[in-house]
């Protein structure tokens, strides 16, 4: 009889969990469709939607083992209404995606924020050479950085040209490039750089007037006779300091460091929405494929990502069940770097890689484009 019951106690915990689950994957869907903007506490389910996404389906399971047939279907048609949430942020599989000819004219692209190539030692001796290797390794023929910097004094601090030699490697081609300043300091520059082994025939800068190092790069190169505009992105973040960090990794924080925290996100939502709103609106006006790379700050279930999709394709939709977390900080699995291509290319590939080089994974993959 004990067991009967602890049995049935159990099947009560699932069901609300499930419950549970249920509500935030229905707020995930508002943080997709409503501008946090107009109401932020949506953007959090977002941010929380695989914890919710596999918690709904495991309750869906559970209620499908023990005969719980009215929750099951009730959790079964949540699930599938939320099918393009979970292929946001776990992959699609490839599924109605362009598919990848062989001997199809095919390009590569790299995105990274490389954390001011860690300019004052936060992660040790040779981590810039370390960005610089990985760079050679990969080999890209497009490569978008965030966080680029330029020392005041640049023999002392030298980037440009151990960076055009890990981007030349072994080629011995020539290479361009393509520096957008957000701000300086006491000689010293942060922005973006677009690097290309194409030639460059469009440079523009879409500025965001923060004071921080948030620009959007927009680039036109020559690609195998055709025109390819490149958008290389860094929107508003968080701006956590020590002690919102410290609050997060070492427990719950208390309701003054909440308070502080969810200040922080609010304005980064808010500023976000203005900044995405402007690159979109440029990337709806290209007369020219699009390309649409970078530290966006924000997760795949979100305002921002959405407005990306609506246009462009995400080429992690090629995935099959992984998270890929580029970000490396105190919360685990969290994309918030992210590759856009037109919606007729075909994806051939999506990797991440530089573990422990910077506070960000890159993210690389190989595209194919389409004969004219």
């Amino acid at each position: 009889m004990s067991r009967r019951r602890s049995k049935r106690r159990r099947g009560h915990l699932w069901i609300l969990l499930g419950l549970l689950a249920s509500a935030g994957v229905l707020f995930a869907h508002l943080a997709v469709h409503l501008s946090p903007a107009h109401w932020a506490f949506p953007a959090l389910a977002g941010l929380g939607f695989p914890v919710f996404g596999l918690l709904l389906f495991v309750s869906m399971w559970v209620a499908l083992r023990r005969g719980r047939w009215f929750w099951f279907l009730g959790f079964l048609l949540l699930v599938v209404c939320s099918a393009p949430l979970y292929r946001c942020a776990w992959g699609g599989f490839g599924f109605g995606m362009p598919e990848v000819h062989s001997g199809g004219l095919t390009f590569k692209v790299m995105s990274w924020n490389v954390r001011l190539y860690d300019r004052y030692g936060w992660l040790g001796e040779g981590t810039r050479e370390g960005i610089f290797e990985s760079v050679e390794a990969e080999a890209p023929d497009l490569l978008c950085l965030q966080e680029h910097f330029r020392d005041s004094d640049p023999v002392a601090f030298p980037v440009d040209v151990p960076m055009r030699r890990a981007f030349t490697g072994e080629t011995g081609v020539d290479v361009e490039r393509h520096e957008v300043w957000a701000r300086g300091k006491s000689g010293r520059r942060f922005g973006v750089v677009t690097w290309s082994r194409y030639p460059i025939v469009g440079k523009e800068a879409i500025v965001f007037g923060t004071t921080s190092n948030n620009v959007c790069g927009v680039t036109d190169i020559k690609w195998k006779g055709d025109t390819v505009r490149v958008f290389n992105a860094h929107f508003a973040s968080l701006h956590f300091g020590s002690e919102e960090y410290a609050a997060l990794e070492y427990g719950v924080p208390d309701a003054e460091s909440r308070q502080r925290i969810w200040s922080r996100m609010r304005t980064a939502y808010t500023d976000r929405v203005t900044q995405v709103g402007q690159v979109m609106t440029a990337v709806s006006r290209s007369p020219h494929p699009v390309v649409l790379c970078g530290d966006f700050n924000d997760v795949p279930v979100s305002w921002a990502l959405a407005s990306a999709r609506a246009q462009l394709r995400d080429v992690h939709d090629v995935q099959s069940i992984c998270l890929d977390g580029t970000w490396q900080g105190v919360v685990p699995g969290l994309r918030i770097d992210h590759l856009f291509i037109d919606p007729s290319w075909a994806v051939v590939n999506y990797e991440t890689g530089g573990g422990g080089l910077s506070d960000h994974r890159y993210v690389t993959s190989e595209v194919q484009v389409p004969s004219r």
